[in-house]
This record gives C-alpha cells, structure tokens and sequence, in this order.
C-alpha cells in the first residue's frame, strides 16, 4: 500500500524519485520496530484522511509523503483486496482445501465411492482443467484407504447426511473451477497495481479491479460453502457473492477469506478427530487379538504331546547331502524365518499403532497429511502449508493419482514405428535436396498476432499459450506462415526451401485415420520473382516425386486455382463477402454429397437457393487436366470474366510444364478443391490416398500465397510465394498399414545387421571385441549385455528380431582369431579369420550404415 502510495504521488505531484524512496525506507523500519515491541501493534486505518495522517506522522515534517487526494482511498481499497488474494489462493490451492476436503471423505466414508473422483468423471466427461486436478489429488490421498468404499455397490444409504455427502461427492467440481478463479483475478490484480493514474482529479475507473475482486470472491464463497456444507451439512452463505463498489470487495474478501480460513481448520480438525477415533478404536481391537492370541499359545505350551520327539536322539537330518544342498535348505529356512519375522513386527506395529496402523486403514495421502494437521491446525502457519506442498507434490510425482496416459490427440511411437517414419523422412528429404531446397528452422511458437487472421474459420484451432507476463505466444498451426515471418524478418531474397518440423492443431483428433493434433510436416517452398508458373510446377512436381516414393499405394493430386474459383462464385451471384465462408462450404465436398453442402451455404450461411444451384453445376466438375480445360473453354463456361480468363491461363501452362516433367498423370483438375486458408492466391492442389479401403483424407497440399509476406513487411513491398506441404503421420499410416499386409500382421524390422554372440562362458570381452571391428567398418551390430547369455537365445532372439546375420566365437575360435558367420536367412555358417570379416558380410550384402540407398540405387541400375 505505501509503495503503490508513494508511486502515484510520484506520478502527480512529480517529487524526486530518490527522496521518497528513502521515506519508504524510513517508514518500513519504524513498522518493523513498532512490530516488534512486545508492547506495540500498529495498525494502519482504513480511512484515506487518518491513513495520510498516520503516515506523515511517522516521517519527517520536511516531506509529507502522502496526500488525502481522491486517488488515495482507491489505492487503500487496492491494497485490502489484494493483500486477501494471496490469502485466498493459498486456501484455495491444492494442497491445501483438497487434502483436508479428503479427510471428510475419509470421515464420510461409508456413503461414498472412491469411483465419483474417477478419471471418467473429471478427464473424459468432465475435462475442466482445475476439476481435474482436484480429482486427481483426491485419488491420491484416499489411495488404499478401507473406509472409504471401492465401488458403489458397497454405499451406504446417506439419509440424515445428505448435504454432507453431496458436497463431499462433487468436491472437484467446485474446488477446481474455484481456484483458477481465484488465480485469475490474482493475476489480473498484479497488472492493475502496476498502473497509475495521471492526474488527481481524474474519475477513476474501477472496473478491472472489481471484476477481480468479484471473480475472487464468487471462488472464496463457493469453496467456504462446500467446507461448510461438508462439515456440518449447514445451509452456507449466498451473501456477498457481487458487490458494487471496490471498498465493498475488500471488505468482503477480508470477511470471507477469513471466514475460508476458519471454516477449513474446522473441517481439518473434525477430520483429524475423526481418524483418532477409528485409530483408538481399531488399536483396542487388535491388542485384544493379540492378547487372546498369547492366551492360546500359552494354554498349548502347558500340556504335552505325547508325540513330541527328543531331538537328541534324532537322526542328522542332513545325512548324505553335500555342502551345497545343506546350504540352499538352510537359505530357504533362514528366507522363510525372515519373513515371518517381518510379518509378526508388521502386525506388532499395527497394533501399537502409530503409522503402521493408520496407512493399513486409510488412504495413503491421508496417511501423510493426517500427522501435519494433527499436530498443527492453522493455515496461516507457514510450515504447515510447505509441508503440505510437499506431501502432496510427492503423492502425485509418485503416479498414484491415476495411470498416465498421452495427451489427447497425439501418440507415442515405438521403435518399430520409428524405424519407419525415419525411413519416410530419409525419403522425402532426399527429393527436396535434389531439388536444391536448403533447410530452415523457426521456433515451435510463434506471437500470436503473426498466426492470427491467416487460417480463416479454422483460426479457432490455433494452441493458445498461457501469458506469462511477456508476450502472447501461440503454437504454430503450419509451416508456412512461419515461413512468411522468416522471409520479413530475415533478407534472403529469391529462396528454395524446406522445413520438416511439427505443428499443432486443437482439432477433433480421428487417430485411425491419421488426424492428430500434435503432427510433422514437411514443407517445400519457393519465394521470389521467377517465370509465370515455372515454380507452381516444380511444387507439383516434388509433390509427385515424393508421393511415388513413399512406400502407399496410388495417391492424386486434385488441383484448381483460388482465383477460378472466386470468379465462379462471382458468375454465379454470390456477394464478395461471402467468397471466403463459401469457399469452406465448397471444400467439404470431398466428404459430404452436394446436398449437404448446399444446405450449409442455403440454412447456415444464409446463401439463396438458386444461386447455390448455380455453384454446384460448377463444382461437381472433375476429371483429366487437358479434358477439364477443353471442356471449360470450349463450352465458354466463364464468358468474359477477366479473373477466370487469367486464372486459365495459368492452369494452362502449368499443365504444359507438368507434361514436359511427365507429371500430368497424376493430376486431377477438380473444381471443387477449396482449401480453406484465406493466404492462397493463384494455384491450390491437395494430394489424397486411393490406396484401398484405407481413409486417411488429405495426405498434402499447398499453393500460391503472393499476399502472405507483405502482411509482414513495408507498405507496397511483396514476395511472391509457392509451395507444398506432406502430411508426415497420415503417410505413416499408409506405410505402416502396407507394411503389416506384406509382413502378416507384424511391422518389425531389424534395427542392426549383425549380433555378435558366443557359445561358452567368460567371453564378453571377445564378443566386444567383434562388435568393435564391425563398428569402426561403419556396420551396425550390437552384443548381448549379459555375461553369460546362452546361445540358443542369442539365435532365438536374432530370428524374433528378423536380424539378418550373426557372428558368433567359441573358446576354441577366439584362441584362433577366428569366428563364425551365421547367415539366418540362407541358413549357412562358415567360419572366417576375424581380419577376414568385414569383407566376408560385405559380400554377403551387409551395407554401411547410412548407405543404404546408394546401394539401392547400384541395384537397381545393376538389373536394368
């Protein structure tokens, strides 16, 4: 409060900065000396008159450092609000109002299942973010507790205690949505005590504040009438939920935060009463057991067994046995005796009580809380609320809460899998660089405002970033975009490009068809002032290349061209500022029948009937290139329309030059190809899978985008831009789903050439020394790490992992420097000097490591 003071009577009286510094500095040590005077409490008043009074007191009459001015009661109210904030958010965080919450669970045990704080219930139906952290924590406390039922078919009728048990059922879901609140107007409070106003006499406007104040106190409410309510099952409070003036907020945070406060110690206390109670109890019940037990075993060691036998004339019961088996009885004798005396302490601790006994009865993080909050039950304590941190923080890095599982809409990949993606990778790659692309980077997250505005409808599935206190920041939707803000940023003038990086789409995921929200692509673009479509061809081009490399089946390539398409929805009476969400209409046909998309444009996009009619004898339209083109000129489909008649000639050449690169026959030209981003200028093509039954949708795609770059650059200045993107994870689906039909279900492939094993023991140092050799000739093998591994699992292994050949040494081989190679495949062996054995695999076919294609290709021509 007095440096938010001091601050703004900078801003509008102007004093020196360094004279008011030291009155603060001045004052805060008199606060402290008062603070400390066994004898002496100070308080400072709420009034602004008595406040600046007060104050001035304290200092030096040569500088009165505070004003009675209109601006400083605002300041006060400031102030009381956000001195309750981190008083709130404390109470209201999760290792605070969760784990006590979970010990009225404990104590309501017997109505409740530990199912209603499931992961279906808060992550699958109700995924609020806070909710389910809240779930989350409860899971972890109530772990392994006995009190509370496993499932519902165990719950007890809650008749008399119905509030109570309602708001212990639905604890997340207040408890969560409470605290972001709470958080939020914390952060909110932060901006607004850093500003200032200009003047004094100005009206201050305390609408942000308020809102604050309000959103903090509509969580502190709703957290103090679930602690209430679980408690006692009282009727809580509706009072004070939204108030009108800022003084009013401070004055109701400060009533009902501490009203929170007291309410939770409360809660805790009757918790903590509660676990005494069943401890005492369950304590009493087993010492009575054990006592009985004593009772028993004496009464037996009293009488006598008729068929007891005198050891001393028992026979060695070790008799004929070596030293070897004498020692494994007595080691499974000795194992036995040592369990059964960890289980005889384990059932004296239960019975002596303490924390044997409470983690045998309750969950495992009441277990952990109940010793802190037993001991100390005020949460103003800062040692108690680190300790509580701690214990809840180590409950849920333990994993207990639930089984971790991937984020929706991405996936992990196993080294099998792996092994094909890197060989997509190595494909496409090799295609871009013999197109003389050179390879950039950008950063994953880009300033919102560059991504914004760029996607049309689906700008709503750009990832957001959380503010931080810096720069709105948001993760790329694609790589283009990027590439724009790189060309602005960066003068590299005429440049051929790719990028292979992974984006980010908040989409509804479909995995089984290749649709993730966390997903490579590949990009390939050329920016600068070339020949009219000479580098639209060449994107089509690579496109074709890389798609007939890529182990998937047919594939096509629809094409049309934005400005065609903008000037059949002109011919056909659409209004210009619907070109763009009729567009997105047009671009579903490839999924819905015409029907469909003629009642979006009609019911939803408020399109008439007659002109839709108009559009769909267009867009139907679909089939060869020079077919399409013959058909639309000679029919005179567009008349005179200057865009259409320009957008013709380009498809034109275009055409002329995929045919000179004997790439025509993979293209469709298909009216109806839309592509939804506003960016597009000339040209649009969308690769698709024709592989079977396998649906995977759009593989790739791109275009002309000659408007992109200058969004980011001087006024007038312009880059001409093209280019083509590769779904990486949709193609994977289709080399993954080739793979498994060629290979019968399986998708394995070997991860080296060759593994060294041996046949005897204490040959590890031989068998490292053959991977050795093999290593420094660049040929992937690998060894065994056990020391003495048996060689009919070492060739078992081999053959599950399909690895191609093995090297294997013996005693007698390693004396000779000698060894043996093992063909799998052929299902030969020969045996070798160890200096003959690069050049023995090399013949056998054994390729270096990262020469794979080169040998390929050799192959190939070899054939031919």
């Amino acid at each position: 409060l007095l440096s938010l003071t001091l601050v703004q009577g900078r801003v509008v009286r102007g004093d020196c900065a360094a004279k008011l510094s030291s009155a603060l500095v001045e004052l805060v040590n008199r606060f402290v000396e008062a603070g400390d005077a066994a004898d002496a409490k100070f308080r400072l008043p709420a009034s602004s008159a008595e406040f600046a009074k007060g104050v001035n007191s304290l200092v030096s009459d040569e500088m009165k450092i505070v004003e009675d001015k209109p601006y400083l009661e605002r300041l006060i109210s400031l102030a009381r609000v956000s001195l309750m904030l981190p008083q709130a958010r404390s109470l209201s965080s999760k290792n605070v109002s969760d784990p006590i919450a979970s010990l009225s669970v404990e104590r309501l045990g017997q109505y409740i299942s530990i199912g209603a704080f499931s992961t279906q219930n808060y992550d699958e139906l109700r995924p609020h973010r806070g909710s389910v952290e809240s779930a989350s924590v409860l899971r972890a406390c109530l772990q392994g507790s006995t009190v509370v039922n496993a499932t519902n078919k165990t719950v007890q009728s809650a008749e008399g205690v119905e509030g109570c048990v309602k708001h212990a059922k639905t604890i997340p879901q207040y408890h969560g949505p409470a605290r972001e609140a709470i958080a939020a107007a914390c952060k909110t409070m932060e901006l607004e005590m850093n500003c200032s106003e200009s003047a004094d006499n100005l009206e201050f406007d305390d609408t942000i504040a308020l809102m604050a104040g309000n959103s903090a106190l509509g969580g502190v409410l709703a957290l103090f009438n679930g602690s209430s309510m679980r408690a006692d099952g009282g009727s809580g409070t509706e009072a004070g939920g939204s108030v009108s003036t800022l003084r009013e907020s401070a004055s109701a945070l400060e009533t009902f935060v501490a009203a929170l406060q007291t309410s939770l110690e409360s809660e805790s206390k009757l918790g903590c009463e509660f676990i005494a109670q069943v401890m005492t109890k369950k304590e009493a019940e087993l010492k009575a057991k054990e006592a009985e037990k004593a009772k028993r075993a004496a009464e037996r060691g009293n009488g006598s067994n008729p068929n007891a036998k005198n050891n001393s004339g028992k026979a060695d019961e070790f008799a004929g046995m070596s030293e070897g088996q004498k020692a494994k009885i007595l080691k499974k004798r000795a194992d036995k005796e040592a369990k059964a005396a960890a289980k005889r302490k384990a059932k004296e601790a239960k019975a002596a009580g303490g924390s044997a006994a409470l983690s045998s009865i309750f969950g495992a993080g009441t277990s952990a809380i109940y010793p802190l909050l037993s001991k100390c039950n005020n949460l103003s304590d800062p040692t108690l609320l680190s300790e509580l941190e701690k214990t809840v923080d180590g409950l849920l890095s333990g994993g207990m809460q639930r089984k971790p599982k991937v984020p929706k809409g991405t996936r992990d990949y196993l080294p099998e899998q792996m092994s094909i993606r890197s060989q997509a990778f190595s494909i496409i790659r090799r295609v871009f660089q013999r197109h003389g692309a050179v390879e950039i980077d950008t950063p994953v997250f880009e300033r919102k405002e560059t991504l914004t505005g760029k996607y049309g409808e689906d700008s709503k599935l750009i990832y957001d970033l959380a503010d931080q206190g810096g720069e709105m920041l948001a993760l790329r939707y694609d790589l283009t975009v990027p590439f724009a803000r790189f060309l602005a940023v960066n003068a590299v003038g005429n440049i051929k490009r790719f990028h292979i990086g992974k984006v980010y789409r908040r989409d509804q995921p479909a995995l089984s068809k290749g649709r993730y929200r966390e997903f490579y692509q590949c990009d390939f673009d050329i920016a600068g002032v070339y020949g009219r479509m000479v580098p639209d061809s060449e994107c089509l081009a690579v496109a074709c290349e890389i798609l007939d490399g890529l182990p998937i089946g047919d594939f096509g390539i629809k094409l049309n061209h934005r400005r065609l398409l903008d000037a059949i929805l002109d011919i056909c009476g659409v209004p210009a500022e619907k070109f763009r969400t009729i567009c997105s209409a047009v671009d579903k046909l490839d999924k819905e029948p015409w029907s469909e998309v003629r009642r979006e444009m009609v019911d939803e996009k408020g399109l008439q009937g007659e002109v839709a009619d108009r559009i769909g004898e267009f867009v139907v339209l679909k089939g060869k290139p020079w077919d399409m083109y013959k058909l639309l000129m000679d029919g005179e489909k567009f008349g005179n329309h200057k865009g259409a008649m320009d957008a013709m000639e380009d498809l034109r050449i275009c055409f002329e030059y995929l045919e000179a690169m004997d790439k025509l026959k993979f293209i469709s030209f298909d009216l109806s190809l839309a592509r939804g981003l506003d960016y597009y200028t000339g040209v649009i093509y969308e690769a698709v899978c024709m592989n079977g039954n396998t649906q995977v949708g759009s593989i790739g795609g791109g275009g002309r985008y000659d408007n992109l770059v200058s969004m980011f650059q001087e006024a007038g200045k312009a880059t001409p831009c093209v280019g083509v993107s590769v779904g990486i994870e949709r193609v994977f689906t289709l080399m993954e789903e080739r793979l498994r039909q060629e290979q019968g279900g399986s998708i394995k492939q070997p991860n080296v050439a060759v593994l060294v094993a041996s046949a005897g023991e204490n040959l590890l140092l031989d068998r490292m020394k053959l991977t050795k050799v093999l290593w420094d000739a660049n040929i992937s093998a690998e060894f065994s790490q056990q020391e003495n591994p048996k060689l009919k699992f070492e060739i078992a292994n081999a053959l599950d992992r399909q690895i191609p050949f093995m090297v294997i040494s013996g005693e007698e081989e390693a004396k000779e420097g000698k060894c043996k190679v093992k063909d799998l495949k052929a299902r030969t062996e020969e045996t070798v000097d160890v200096s003959d054995l690069v050049k023995t695999l090399r013949e056998k076919g054994v390729v270096p490591v990262g020469c794979e294609f080169a040998m390929e290709l050799l192959n190939g021509e070899q054939s031919s």
